[in-house]
């Protein structure tokens, strides 16, 4: 349901804004002192249970005394080396409280904003008001709120209790060496076998990346100059949906409105290029119609400013896969 692309990414751009925030928050009334990373700690979870490796960092704290810091970003490789320098981020009035400065949190949290307003940006662009549209996404926040409802009545959390969750979730854990043998510290040889693994996998990761990037921005490109080629050419008309059909892609299905229109006293119909799960378009319903004059079976529904939309969003797609790429080739160089 096209609810379902707002809701998504509103949540998206709410943890993607949070994560900012919590990195502003982190680095202000900070002092930075150098550190440098001595071990990794491992932390089995996730759907999968698979194993993440965390940088532990040794660095004097504006009192003089030696403490270890737990990077709260974990990944299935090591993204550091033992003996590499790092920038700590020190409280004056929180000795306990610290955290790795790094611009991989700024990254990731501009990352998951941008995925947010690409899935309500589809939303915004798929979404046609109509009763069946409306009732239907009525009913579906009314289904998220009943079960989050419930969620909530039968596992309650207390205000305390969920900062104190966030706070072991998002904070380092700082340790001295009084009790640096609480770091559940990584196995050498699980270590070494993720960073084989990591380069095996960059082999053909990169490549990939880059490849699919550049070919993603090329199209993007392409598909911008068709849109405004056809854009510059066309004239809107009066259309009908006459029928919907359904489009089977996988294990999921998506219903793509047919629509009629009149030129020159002669009927064309077209498929629409974007489908929908339920279908955004009823029969019988009337719609406006861009067409080229010179091949009237060159036609779409006309979205307003949402027509360029789909050529952006890919040019996008295409510049994060290079820049994820650049990223791991400076990372193995």
């Amino acid at each position: 349901m096209e609810i379902l692309f707002l809701l998504v990414g509103l949540i998206f751009v709410a943890f993607g804004l949070l994560a900012l925030a919590a990195e502003v928050r982190t680095r202000r009334g900070a002092c930075e002192v150098r550190g440098e990373v001595v071990g990794f700690s491992t932390v089995e979870g996730g759907a999968s249970g698979g194993r993440y490796f965390h940088p532990v960092a040794q660095y004097a704290g504006l009192d003089g005394v030696t403490r270890y810091i737990e990077g709260s970003v974990g990944s299935s490789s090591p993204l550091e080396s033992v003996g590499d320098a790092v920038t700590v981020l020190a409280r004056p009035d929180d000795p306990e409280s610290a955290a790795i400065k790094s611009s991989l949190s700024y990254i990731l949290g501009v990352v998951i904003v941008l995925m947010g307003f690409a899935s309500c940006t589809v939303f915004f662009a798929i979404f046609r008001i109509s009763t069946f549209s409306v009732a239907g996404a009525v009913v579906v926040m009314s289904c998220g709120a009943w079960k989050l409802h419930g969620i909530i009545r039968d596992k309650p959390l207390p205000l305390a209790a969920w900062r104190d969750y966030k706070a072991r979730i998002l904070r380092s854990r700082i340790f001295t060496d009084a009790t640096k043998g609480q770091i559940p510290w990584a196995d050498p040889a699980a270590l070494q076998t993720a960073v084989a693994k990591q380069k095996t996998a960059n082999r053909f990761a990169i490549p990939f990346f880059l490849l699919a990037g550049v070919g993603l921005v090329l199209f993007g490109g392409h598909l911008r100059k068709q849109t405004e080629f056809f854009l510059e050419r066309a004239v809107p008309a009066a259309g009908v949906v006459v029928d919907v059909v359904a489009n089977d892609s996988g294990d999921t299905t998506t219903y793509a409105p047919v629509v009629a229109f009149e030129h020159q006293g002669r009927t064309y119909r077209f498929k629409d290029s974007v489908g929908s799960n339920p279908p955004s378009h009823r029969m019988g319903e009337a719609v406006r119609v861009l067409y080229d004059p010179g091949r009237p079976s060159d036609a779409r529904i006309d979205r307003g400013r949402w027509n360029k939309v789909i050529p952006i969003l890919i040019a996008i797609s295409g510049g994060m896969f290079c820049a994820l790429g650049i990223w791991l080739a400076c990372r193995r160089f």
